[in-house]
């Protein structure tokens, strides 16, 4: 029976600590040197076997199944049927290029074009994995769709971004949110998701003035500098040019990190509430200043610790997360039943191309 209200609650919960997962990760790195760097793998399975184990949701234990063996078959196989093509492309397109051949320069055009695609299908295909081997009340998750197709409907959002000069990118971005979510399930139940993109774009309206108000002033002066500089002027002008422009950027591009945040926060907001799970809905309740004080702690971390201490960066941002994220409602259990869909057979290796030093 479904048991959804109007209440919101806060069943999700993080109860990690800090020194079992530096520990794994201390031991992750010596291992990682004495395998060269094969260990990463079952490092990187160690590291989602604790994050996972130790994030609960209505009080009960979430569990990760995957294995390193997984990670180790997606990878070897995204290097032979991705990478080594894509490596050999790119070296005659090259060759064409230095020949002042017009096909070259079509090859490295399509490369980067195919790039967005690849992008796109590898961070689709590692979210079906992870889903795949994510159990909770010994109930997985799974990913309807098809990673390419959802790498050519990114390539699209990029295209037509471009052209409408930022435009169509929060309408675009709505559009992968849907299509991601409407093919997310667990169990034999399929998530909701109807987030459109005009709760985003007066966020975005903001950020793209800012971003236009700098071009022009940087454009304006560099102008006017030019013109002085054809009428004979001294090197004067161009140094107080040089002092302007810097100025500028030392303001602006702070205002338009923090302005991009300010509509990532946005945009997790409006997904959230237009998402719909077995009768219960979503909220979420992270702020501007919160996720900047998370980010911010989470690069220093990075930065001071090389690198080793990333997992723990990691655990953080799943804490903000599962304290962040609020549930209207109960969803309806009961009538969730394990979904019979085949799950992937090896991890994701195109992801694991394009990040090759993560640890989660």
């Amino acid at each position: 029976m479904n048991q959804s209200d109007d209440t919101a609650t806060a069943p999700f919960a993080y109860h990690g600590r800090v020194a079992p997962l530096l520990g794994i990760a201390l031991v992750n790195v010596l291992l990682n040197v004495v395998t060269l760097f094969i260990w990463r793998f079952w490092g990187k399975t160690r590291v989602r076997r604790y994050l996972w184990g130790q994030t609960t949701a209505w009080d009960d234990a979430i569990e990760y199944t995957g294995t390193g063996g997984e990670l180790l078959a997606g990878f070897l196989l995204a290097m032979l049927v991705v990478f080594l093509p894509l490596t050999i492309v790119f070296g005659a397109a090259q060759a064409l290029i230095e020949m002042e051949n017009p096909l070259g320069f079509v090859l490295m055009a399509a490369l980067q074009l195919g790039t967005v695609v690849l992008i796109g299908a590898g961070l689709y295909r590692a979210r079906r994995y992870q889903l795949s081997r994510t159990v909770w009340r010994g109930i997985r998750g799974s990913l309807a769709g098809n990673g390419w197709g959802y790498g050519f409907r990114l390539l699209g959002v990029v295209v037509l971004s471009v052209l409408t000069l930022g435009w169509a990118w929060p309408w675009g971005e709505m559009a992968l949110a849907r299509y991601r979510m409407n093919r997310t399930r667990f169990g034999d139940q399929v998530f909701d998701c109807t987030a459109a993109a005009k709760g985003v774009y007066g966020r975005f309206a903001v950020v793209w003035g800012v971003v236009v108000a700098i071009l022009a002033a940087i454009s304006i002066r560099l102008a006017a500098v030019l013109s002085l500089a054809l009428w004979g002027s001294s090197g004067t002008d161009a140094d107080s040019a040089d002092l302007f422009v810097g100025l500028v950027l030392l303001v602006g591009l702070p205002a338009v990190g923090l302005g991009l945040l300010w509509y990532r926060v946005g945009v997790m907001r409006v997904v959230a509430r237009g998402t719909r799970f077995a009768g219960a809905s979503f909220e979420f309740t992270g702020r501007t200043w919160p996720v900047l004080r998370l980010m911010f702690g989470n690069l220093l971390i990075s930065l001071l610790s090389l690198g080793i201490a990333k997992p723990w960066a990691a655990a953080r941002t799943l804490a903000f997360a599962a304290a962040s994220l609020r549930v209207v409602g109960t969803p309806d259990f009961a009538a969730i039943l394990q979904n019979t869909e085949r799950k992937p057979g090896v991890g994701e290796g195109l992801a694991a191309l394009m990040d090759s030093a993560g640890e989660f």
